[in-house]
């Protein structure tokens, strides 16, 4: 636990109760109750302010754009898709570039899909390319794109590479003119939108000051040479953690500043 001196060895009655106490904690974490490990105060530590006081975090995107906003946001990328998702034209747009995205940039796409696991990793992604086109291109698709934004010799040129050539970049054509449909009075219309104000609200969250306090301390993990690693948990959200602790002297004493950096 946060209390045992971690320069001495545990004593095996004090092992068995920090191991305990850590495997309670994920129990926790991993349960089904009401709390799952978070605070009493949890509630005041993830509250939302309200959409008025959030305005001021616009300012900390470098431009208001689609790509400031979504593209280079995680938690964007997210709203965004819930924001297009009431509307089936948005959805498919949506839907089509998140696959894209997968097949472009993901090295493992069983991450994507458990049905890629037994595939050799271009297999993979010749059967993601197959599912895109199946599922967004083709005549018969299910969440077919608006024809305003297909041409129909980029189209033929897709349907050519799909029988031969690696398909990792074939629909980058196509995509960057989704993007730019996205990017334009459907970013606007998110902007104007709760769930941009939602978004607002994360950031607003995101600059809440991390302290010793934020979260509970449990057992170590692993020692390094310049430190260890300690099992954590979020008061707040309750989630498990690895983190890592340095000891200042010990880095200055063995120089090893610029290793503590990089690492």
């Amino acid at each position: 636990s946060s209390g045992i001196n971690a320069e001495w060895p545990l004593r095996p009655g004090e092992n068995i109760v920090a191991n305990t106490v850590y495997l309670k904690a994920r129990e926790a974490a991993d349960g089904d109750g009401k709390r799952k490990g978070r605070s009493r105060k949890w509630k005041s530590l993830m509250k939302f302010a309200e959409s008025e006081e959030v305005q001021i975090y616009r300012k900390e995107f470098p431009e208001l754009n689609y790509e400031n906003v979504v593209q280079m946001s995680p938690i964007g990328r997210l709203l965004f898709t819930d924001f297009c998702n009431q509307t089936e034209e948005l959805k498919c747009c949506n839907k089509f570039l998140n696959d894209v995205q997968a097949l472009e940039t993901e090295k493992d796409l069983s991450s994507v899909d458990d049905n890629y696991e037994k595939m050799a990793p271009e297999e993979q992604r010749l059967s993601l390319a197959q599912k895109i086109y199946a599922e967004c291109l083709c005549d018969e698709a299910d969440c077919k794109l608006p024809d305003h934004l297909l041409d129909k010799e980029k189209l033929k040129e897709v349907e050519d590479k799909l029988l031969g050539e690696s398909p990792r970049y074939i629909y980058s054509v196509i995509a960057g003119a989704v993007r730019d449909f996205l990017s334009g009075d459907p970013f606007t219309q998110y902007m104007e939108s709760k769930f941009f104000i939602r978004q607002l609200q994360w950031k607003q969250l995101e600059k809440k000051p991390i302290g010793k306090h934020t979260f509970r301390h449990y057992r170590v993990l692993g020692k390094g040479g310049f430190g260890e690693v300690c099992a954590t948990q979020s008061r707040a959200s309750g989630k498990m953690y690895a983190e890592k602790k340095l000891n200042k002297k010990r880095v200055k004493k063995k120089k090893g500043e610029m290793m503590a950096l990089n690492e």
